[in-house]
C-alpha cells in the first residue's frame, strides 16, 4: 500500500473524512491541507475560492455557522449553524463553505472512498476483522 502522508491527491478522493488544518487561497482554486483520522496529511485542491458575500448572508439571517462539511469534491456542502431557535443545517456553495472556514468554522471534507473493510457489530461487543492485507480494523 502506498504511503499517502503529505501527498497531493490529484483525484481528490481518499478513504474516510479529514479535518481542514489549513488553506492556501489562489486566484481560482483553493489548496486545503487536510488531516485524516489516522494522522495523515493530504493536500486537497478544490476549484473555487472563498465567497464573502455568501458567508455574509448567514450573519444577515441571524445564523452563526459552527461547522462546515464539504462532500463530492465541493459539489455538495452543508453548514451547521446556531440560531435563536436551535441548531440548523443549511446547504451552501463551495465558495460560501470556504469563506465560512476562513472565518473560523470547523470544516471537514468527505474523501469519497470507502475502505472496503467488512464490519459486523454484535449485541455485546464490537468485533475485529482483518483486511486483505491482514491489518486489524476495529469496526
Amino acid at each position: 500500500m502506498e504511503d499517502t502522508r503529505n501527498h497531493r491527491h490529484a483525484s481528490n478522493q481518499f478513504v474516510g473524512s479529514a479535518v481542514v488544518a489549513g488553506a492556501v487561497y489562489g486566484s481560482r482554486t483553493t489548496l486545503l491541507k487536510l488531516q485524516t483520522f489516522a494522522g495523515e496529511f493530504i493536500e486537497y485542491i478544490v476549484g473555487d475560492i472563498p465567497d464573502p458575500v455568501g458567508a455574509a448572508e448567514f450573519s444577515s439571517n441571524n445564523l452563526s455557522p459552527i461547522a462546515v462539511q464539504i462532500q463530492h469534491g465541493g459539489k455538495r456542502c452543508s453548514v451547521i449553524a446556531l440560531t435563536p431557535e436551535g441548531p440548523r443545517r443549511s446547504i451552501a456553495t463551495l465558495g460560501t463553505a470556504l469563506a465560512l472556514h476562513r472565518s473560523g468554522a470547523h470544516t471537514v471534507v468527505d474523501g469519497g472512498l470507502k475502505s472496503g473493510v467488512p464490519c459486523s457489530i454484535h449485541k455485546t461487543a464490537k468485533s475485529i476483522h482483518k483486511t486483505a492485507n491482514e491489518r486489524p480494523s476495529l469496526c
